[in-house]
């Protein structure tokens, strides 16, 4: 019999013949199971596969070492495969519970323990929850797509073997199927399998009409008193297999009475036209309780067109579609390592959307009024979790578009933690919910969106964001890797710039808007001059780019009007840099530009804090020697050139190429930044 808890793939195990041979075995790993992006465009999928998972971490442990000399032989690995053969899992498992719905990037499951105990599950659990996950997340579509109308899951042939059957209708079933024809799932998980006939029964009476009838009757009285269903386009449709089940069902009886339910099956033909027809015929002859039941390669998208055209069906019955998740066959679930010990890890790929997030993480889900508004991941126990415990005020902001935010109210919400302790000290904690119960619980869950989330076409997408101390921790070791990948460029290659020119906040606010400083105008042609006579040197554009309602304007309390509030014309970059700037790389553009201000509840003045649009840091870029121009002398431009002499930077300041609120404050500025090693130029 396969032992799954060893369906591994070699590498795992020869990492973790290093990780042993080099003293690591002890070292505590923490890897997140999640997923980037949902099938369809869904924007979020349906857990399933914890049960199966955890049964399969429990079973580590359970082969000798007759079964690693199997794959790996030789004296240097004998020591190994001893500590393999006594190996069991020691460590910890949070995990979503069956029926969650999970949005991109949030840890499914967090495994904690010696580094690896931890690592050989990794193709194990993607191999469980890569599966049901699917099977989940399609049934979910296809019941959706179905709206009241119950849907049966059939697709037991058409799966990828014999787990994958049992296992697909268990989490067909917790999706929101009404029933599977497994009898498998339904002895192991606690209910009923469903089915009735097959073409093959009605034939099995012969090839003719009466064998036909003959085939219904027989059924109809060999399970009286459970539910009939008859299957009813073996010939033809209407001219036949529909009249034969009016008769059959007539002799025998069969009525609206009949407590069990009763009914037909539409499986080929043109399903809207037909169930139409077949719901006349049933109506005329006083058999209005008689339900259609359809199949016939159905996915979502024919079931949203058959009620369009107002097909007469009350069920459907789903195989390959939900079986085999066919249109999105392969989930996307990844394992990856967050942190060793107590240090946090990233992977970081040439591919953004492969950037994880790093460290012990947990997922809170935000609640008003009975709906799901947001989730946000935390690392556990940082200043998030505190605020969302004790009910503060809450500001989230989408961490692709910081142009969006949503800020809740102290007291205006409730919350839910997603990941609960799922296995402790070589134990499951068990989860007693039946798969009714599971079922239920996604329901729910599902009936907490709103409507324009649950579409099946251009879903709205939900709020999914990170803390911001989870933010923080990811461009630290980001910002770490690209200044030492910089350095390393440097040292190998040799820098052809010697200079960095950062011009600071030369925008319209402080030029001729809000709070235009003396000076500026003459300061951007200075500047401008500058770059064009240094064609070698590097320039980069610093911007203050604030949300509304910044902590910085007098309207929240702050010391400053409104200015330089995104997407504004005050935000903007003079245009001069862009007309009239002689070296195209000089000019201001994506790549070159970063900002500050961003966060609404943190005034920042120093240059030196700022990012650009992927939350890289201006210091990752910067030589040696910088020359700072720009706006205002006594405030970003004094911070900006302070943190520059602190992290080691000569720096010089091109006065000319500056302007100020008073030009008694712009000369006291400019005494004390000579003071601390400044070179005014």
């Amino acid at each position: 019999m396969l032992n799954i808890s060893y369906c591994s793939d070699k590498y795992q195990y020869t990492m973790g013949k290093s990780f042993f041979e080099n003293g690591m075995k002890d070292r505590i790993a923490v890897f997140n199971l999640f997923f980037r992006k949902a099938p369809d465009n869904n924007n979020w999928a349906v857990v399933s596969g914890i049960r199966e998972a955890l049964q399969m971490i429990a079973g580590l442990g359970s082969e000798d070492i007759g079964f690693f000399e199997q794959f790996l032989p030789g004296e240097d690995y004998r020591e190994f495969r001893e500590y393999l053969a006594h190996m069991k899992f020691t460590g910890k498992v949070y995990a979503m519970k069956e029926g969650e719905i999970a949005f991109p990037k949030e840890p499914i499951l967090t495994i904690v323990g010696p580094i690896i105990e931890a690592q050989v599950l990794e193709t194990p659990l993607l191999c469980i929850m890569n599966h049901q996950m699917a099977i989940a997340t399609k049934a979910s579509r296809v019941t959706r797509a179905a709206g009241s109308r119950p849907v049966s899951e059939f697709g037991s042939r058409r799966a990828h073997g014999p787990w994958a059957a049992e296992y697909g209708a268990k989490a067909a079933f917790i999706g929101g199927c009404a029933s599977t024809s497994n009898i498998l799932t339904g002895i192991e998980f606690g209910f009923d399998a469903s089915g009735t006939m097959a073409h093959s029964y009605t034939t099995s009476f012969g090839c003719s009409i009466d064998g036909e009838y003959k085939a219904f009757d027989t059924y109809i009285k060999t399970h009286m008193g459970e539910g009939l269903i008859l299957l009813v386009d073996t010939f033809d449709t209407l001219k036949c297999g529909v009249r034969n089940a009016i008769r059959a069902f007539k002799a025998n009886g069969i009525d609206d009475s009949y407590p069990q339910g009763y009914g037909i099956r539409l499986d080929s033909g043109d399903l809207a036209y037909l169930s139409s027809k077949a719901r006349e015929m049933l109506d005329a002859a006083g058999l209005k309780n008689c339900k259609i039941f359809a199949t016939n390669s159905l996915d979502e998208y024919i079931i949203s067109d058959l009620e369009k055209q107002g097909a007469c069906i009350d069920s459907f019955g789903v195989g390959d579609a939900i079986a085999t998740s066919k249109h999105n066959p392969c989930f996307g679930n990844v394992y990856k390592l967050v942190q060793v010990d107590d240090e946090p890890i990233l992977k970081r790929s040439e591919d953004k959307a492969k950037l994880i997030n790093p460290g012990f993480q947990v997922t809170y889900r935000i609640i008003q009024d009975g709906k799901f508004e947001a989730d946000v991941t935390c690392l556990r126990g940082d200043s998030f979790t505190k605020i969302i415990e004790a009910g503060e005020e809450l500001y989230i902001t989408d961490e692709a578009d910081e142009t969006k935010y949503t800020i809740f109210p102290a007291g205006s919400y409730t919350y839910k933690i997603l990941q609960e302790l799922a296995y402790d000290n070589g134990q499951i904690v068990e989860d007693k919910r039946s798969i009714f119960e599971k079922r239920d619980y996604y329901r729910s869950n599902l009936a907490s969106l709103n409507e324009t989330q649950r579409r099946i076409i251009n879903p709205h997408y939900y709020k999914v964001d990170i803390s911001d101390d989870l933010y923080d921790l990811k461009m630290r070791l980001i910002n770490r890797l690209i200044h030492q990948i910089n350095l390393m460029q440097a040292e190998e290659e040799g820098s052809t710039k010697q200079y960095t020119h950062v011009v600071v906040d030369m925008l319209y606010d402080f030029i001729d808007g809000s709070m235009a400083c003396a000076g500026a105008d003459a300061a951007v042609q200075e500047s401008i001059r500058w770059i064009n006579r240094y064609p070698n040197d590097q320039v980069l554009y610093v911007c203050d780019h604030h949300p509304a309602g910044h902590c910085s304007f007098k309207e929240s309390g702050g010391p400053w009007p409104a200015h330089c509030v995104m997407q504004t014309h005050g935000a903007q970059i003079h245009e001069a840099f862009t007309t009239q700037v002689t070296k195209p790389d000089h000019r201001p553009t994506a790549k070159n530009t970063f900002y500050k201000g961003t966060n609404p509840k943190r005034e920042q003045y120093s240059g030196f804090e700022s990012h650009d649009s992927e939350g890289i840091e201006l210091n990752n870029y910067l030589t040696k020697n910088v020359l700072v121009s720009g706006i205002a002398t006594e405030y970003c431009i004094r911070e900006t050139c302070y943190d520059l002499i602190k992290s080691g930077h000569n720096v010089f300041l091109l006065e000319k190429g500056l302007a100020y609120i008073t030009p008694e404050g712009h000369e006291k500025t400019l005494n004390e930044l000579a003071r601390i090693g400044v070179k005014i130029v």
